[in-house]
């Protein structure tokens, strides 16, 4: 069940990365509301996550889906920019994750 949480909370965290880029390119006020609600959401499943996860593949994984994440949703949906040297490199990452996951880091 840990995984679960340390999965949503990565999700969470990319929610409230979301709200700041709103603000900050359009001033709306769900924004603050995206980014309040998706952070605390986010630092709270993060800590229930290392309740058995330690903290170094805790982090790593929960930093590593924030950033895949929010540079796919980026070039989806914000018009950034798309190569495939990007996309390789965060290839890399969701392997680095997915390793870290099968090694047992617990």
């Amino acid at each position: 069940m840990d995984w679960v949480y340390l999965i949503a909370a990565g999700c969470c965290e990319v929610v409230g990365v979301t709200g700041f880029n709103q603000y900050a390119n359009q001033h709306r006020r769900m924004g603050v509301l995206l980014v309040a609600l998706g952070f605390s959401s986010s630092l709270s499943l993060l800590y229930l996550a290392m309740d058995t996860i330690s903290l170094g593949i805790a982090y790593a994984v929960f930093s590593g889906i924030g950033t895949v994440v929010s540079a796919i949703i980026g070039v989806l949906f914000w018009r950034e920019h798309f190569s495939f040297r990007r996309m390789a490199c965060i290839g890399v990452i969701v392997l680095s994750i997915a390793g870290l996951h099968l090694s047992g880091g617990h």
